[in-house]
């Protein structure tokens, strides 16, 4: 009798399957990057948050929901655990001057009212390509029509001071702006805007930060950072008791690159410019246009705070480079931001923290955001061409 041999089937080898891979859309590369966290399941995320002047509008409503849906999916779908970190600028050229004037159209509206009428005449002279030239016009309107008006001579006295407000706090500012001192009135207007930014994203349903970075916390950190600067031979004082980081020396330094997201802006005059701030003055003395200010000699009628260098501020990009790398260290996975701050802001940022740590990339993925625009022009404070959060959601408030 012959036995059949029993034998085991065939195995089937499993086919290796590649498991799916998260990109990133990272302007440091304009291409799409395989995310990979520095320490596994865990991102550090440092987010450009507000600077506090005025009204937050629907531009900002763009940007912070778009971040925080960001946020969401990588936290709730792919399971990062996210350390928030978002700052609050509440030190800046826009908002001195903005707190100067309106402290000064409180406490001065009485020697105003002859001085508006000069104001229209100057600002009916703007040309067209100004881009503020609209917003001019409009507020020299209205203050015209509120003074000269027959029909505007019942307005109520607040209506009456709200309709010339516009126009005349640049003549105040001019005349009396250097005898404002007193830190409270810098202090007053930051933080009355910060409540309110922070009740606006609540309105929209945005997640609150895992920690809130203010520039006025961190006036100590910020000096002693702009000073190892200087020792890694990066940055130079001048005679104004201003401090500049040197961007040639940077720039052909074989180990460091300067402009990294936007290299083709690195010489516009008129962003490094307005990255500087208006009340910016002495920069004759910088050793290239191109330098910017690390830290900002003060002058009348400017919050200052001493240092090796004299009584001054932070210079704008610096804050938020000492912020961040306070919580972050020396390398963070994700900076993020409104796309208008690639040059020179977040450039700068980039370059001042790569020349503090001496090291080659202090940040893995950058994720920027659009703009609003309204007819034709990018949604601004500056301009004043916004519809603010809170008129918005009056309009198209929907009930749960």
């Amino acid at each position: 009798m012959s036995s059949t041999k029993v034998q085991q089937p065939d195995w089937i080898k499993p086919v290796s399957k590649e498991e799916p891979k998260l990109r990133l859309y990272n302007s440091l590369t304009r291409t799409k990057n395989e995310f990979i966290p520095i320490t596994p399941n865990h991102i550090n995320w440092y987010c450009c948050g507000p600077t506090v002047y005025d009204h937050s509008h629907m531009g900002h409503a763009r940007n912070y929901v778009s971040t925080d849906i960001c946020r969401r999916i990588l936290q709730d779908y792919f399971g990062y655990n996210i350390n928030f970190i978002q700052n609050v600028t509440d030190i800046d050229d826009k908002i001195i001057i903005a707190a100067r004037q309106e402290y000064l159209f409180e406490q001065k509206i009485s020697n105003v009212y002859g001085k508006v009428n000069d104001e229209l005449v100057n600002t009916e002279q703007e040309t067209q390509a100004n881009p503020k030239f609209p917003m001019y016009l409009k507020a020299s309107k209205l203050a015209h029509q509120t003074i000269f008006d027959e029909n505007a001579k019942n307005l109520p006295i607040n209506d009456f001071l709200q309709n010339i407000k516009e126009i005349s706090m640049p003549s105040l500012d001019k005349e009396f702006g250097s005898t404002v001192n007193d830190p409270s009135i810098f202090r007053k207007l930051p933080s009355y805007w910060e409540n309110k930014f922070n009740e606006d994203m609540s309105k929209l349903n945005v997640l609150p930060s895992s920690i809130t970075t203010r520039v006025s916390e961190y006036i100590p950190n910020i000096i002693e950072f702009v000073d190892k600067i200087i020792e890694n031979g990066y940055a130079y004082s001048t005679n104004d008791g201003s401090v500049y980081f040197d961007t040639f020396k940077f720039e052909n330094d074989p180990n460091h690159d300067y402009a990294k997201l936007q290299p083709w802006n690195k010489g516009s005059l008129e962003l490094i410019n307005d990255g500087e701030g208006s009340l910016s003055t002495g920069q004759s003395s910088k050793k290239s246009t191109a330098d910017f200010a690390l830290w900002k000699g003060s002058k009348p009628g400017e919050p200052s705070w001493p240092s090796k260098w004299g009584d001054g501020r932070p210079g704008w990009h610096i804050e938020c480079s000492v912020m961040a790398s306070d919580i972050t260290g020396e390398t963070m996975d994700i900076h993020s931001g409104g796309v208008d701050l690639c040059f020179p802001h977040h450039d700068n940022e980039l370059a001042q923290s790569e020349a503090y740590y001496n090291n080659k990339q202090w940040v893995n993925y950058f994720l920027h955001n659009g703009h609003l625009h309204i007819q034709g022009q990018k949604m601004s404070k500056s301009l004043k061409n916004f519809i603010t959060i809170e008129q918005a959601l009056k309009i198209f408030q929907v009930d749960n």
